[in-house]
């Protein structure tokens, strides 16, 4: 192996991470984020390594608690990677690579070292290691073996995760893949409320749970962690082997590339599905509601991430209502529920709605050539957006009365129906500014990551902790105020906030006159 050009890969790779984050949000930006993020991992580090350290000696089960963590963060670290695009991201295409004197093997070891080596690994190994320093102190860990079992912890992850993605980009390419992931997400999501009371009234459930375990490579490296001598070993091999597996999986799955799907016919249809959907809208949107809809449902990610978004709304209005401190009863759940309803406004499509040219790439510049209005691209844009977030706010209150604890009353439902409307229409309005003053280039054919700019990012996460968080403060303070005897006052605002869109749509028109040249610069790759 070439070390030294290796070594310039890996420098090379961290100069492109500093150029992209300071391209993107600022120095500023990128203070209070690794400020933030320096404080989340001492908070971490010393809950999960010295606290738990203790419990564990003084419980006597070191081995089972070190188990428990590792086990949660060997799942949170892959779902993470899959969720947010950390830790996976080819930085180096083959081609480039080529540029180097590295052979095939190396440059096959070089893309996989790059990808190991990004920081979002180092939070995760840092948690680990701060577990096993909390352990030593109080005496129920070995440091050499617990360390080397962490390293090939390391390892087992992430060939997890990046096996784990190439499974996912594959069954999201296939016909009907997207719903199958959607169905073994929805498996995933609603097990544990359902899992955790049946485990707690039957022991020899919990047991056979724990014995499955055993026989994965957390409890290895809890087992080197903690335990001396053969079990040591077998936690070792026990990792070794995983990893050796996955990994032999993994290289088969890229020795074999997915095919691309020819297209079945070029026969144009102006009275498809599509186009009857956006006729909703009035038959002069058709046409390009039409576009849109079947230019976002052919992409990878919106086809995993608005699906899921349907059965997610009810998971999410079951699990705000159902907070410690919510007392039951329809007026109970109100505050939280209200919350939940704003978000499902725009929980569908929120990823995109802050972005809306992002994955238009070259193409940006046929909307600018048709024989009209080129704002009008924008605005049919955004009504697809809201005519997507409508579904999901009629599933939201199909599903109210069979979730509400207590008597339902019917007044709630044209409460949280305002309530959905005026989430949805600030967060459009707000939506259609980013995409026009912070618009991003993004990867139409990614599954996942994070294509969003500081301020598309900065929309989604703060309408999101607002409506979590916002709805159960005030009922602190004015607990009176949350009754559905003010129905009316959420029709109100989903008037008023109406108002507010249709003024954005006006202004953000003249706007995107102005600012078009310069939009697709940025989606062509130029600015």
């Amino acid at each position: 192996m070439n070390l030294k050009l290796l070594a310039h890969l890996i420098r090379l790779r961290y100069r492109l991470i500093w150029a992209k984050s300071r391209s993107r949000s600022g120095r500023i930006a990128l203070f209070m984020a690794g400020y933030l993020l320096l404080l989340v991992a001492l908070a971490l580090v010393a809950a999960g390594g010295l606290g738990l350290g203790a419990m564990a000696v003084t419980a006597g089960k070191a081995t089972a608690t070190a188990t428990a963590v590792l086990c949660g963060l060997f799942l949170c670290a892959t779902v993470g990677t899959l969720i947010l695009g950390f830790g996976l991201n080819a930085t180096f295409a083959d081609g480039e690579m080529r540029r180097y004197p590295l052979r095939a093997r190396e440059r096959e070891v070089a893309r996989h070292l790059v990808a190991m080596l990004d920081p979002y690994w180092y939070l995760v190994v840092g948690i680990e290691f701060g577990l096993l320093i909390g352990l030593y102190l109080f005496g129920a860990a070995f440091l050499l073996t617990g360390a080397i079992a962490l390293g090939l912890l390391y390892v087992c992850n992430y060939v997890t995760a990046r096996l784990a993605g190439m499974v996912v980009e594959r069954m999201v390419a296939r016909r009907g893949g997207a719903t199958v992931l959607m169905a073994a997400i929805m498996a995933l999501g609603v097990a544990p409320p359902f899992l955790v009371p049946y485990l707690q009234t039957h022991a020899h459930g919990a047991s056979a749970a724990v014995a499955w375990l055993q026989w994965t490579p957390p409890y290895g490296a809890a087992l080197a962690m903690t335990q001396e001598g053969w079990p040591a070993l077998w936690g070792l091999a026990l990792i070794a082997g995983w990893t050796l597996g996955l990994g032999a999986a993994m290289v088969e799955l890229e020795r074999h590339p997915a095919r691309a799907r020819a297209a079945s016919s070029g026969k144009l249809d102006w009275g498809s599905g599509y186009e009857r959907a956006g006729a909703f809208l009035g038959p002069q949107n058709s046409i390009l509601i039409g576009h849109w809809l079947r230019f976002f449902w052919r992409n990878n990610r919106f086809r995993m991430m608005y699906p899921l978004s349907l059965p997610l709304v009810g998971l999410f209005i079951y699990g705000l209502t159902r907070q410690p401190g919510v007392s039951p009863g329809p007026h109970g759940d109100l505050a939280s529920a209200i919350g939940a309803f704003g978000i499902v406004g725009f929980i569908g499509t929120g990823q995109f709605a802050v972005n809306q040219f992002g994955y238009l790439g070259n193409g940006m510049r046929r909307y600018l050539l048709l024989p009209g209005d080129p704002a009008a691209a924008m605005r049919s844009c955004s009504y697809t957006f809201a005519l997507l977030n409508a579904v999901t706010i009629m599933v939201g209150l199909a599903i109210w009365p069979v979730v509400v604890r207590g008597r339902f009353d019917p007044r709630t439902l044209p409460l949280l129906a305002g309530c959905s409307l005026t989430g949805m229409f600030l967060y459009l309005a707000a939506g259609l500014w980013t995409s026009l003053l912070a618009a991003r280039r993004g990867n139409y054919y990614s599954s996942f990551g994070n294509d969003l700019s500081f301020a598309g990012n900065a929309v989604l996460i703060g309408a999101m902790m607002s409506l979590v968080f916002g709805p159960r403060i005030a009922a602190a303070y004015w607990p009176g105020a949350f009754r559905s005897e003010y129905w009316w006052v959420a029709l109100a605002a989903a008037a008023a906030a109406a108002g507010v869109y249709w003024v954005s749509l006006d202004l953000a028109s003249v706007c995107f006159r102005r600012r078009r040249e310069r939009l697709v610069a940025i989606m062509e790759g130029r600015a």
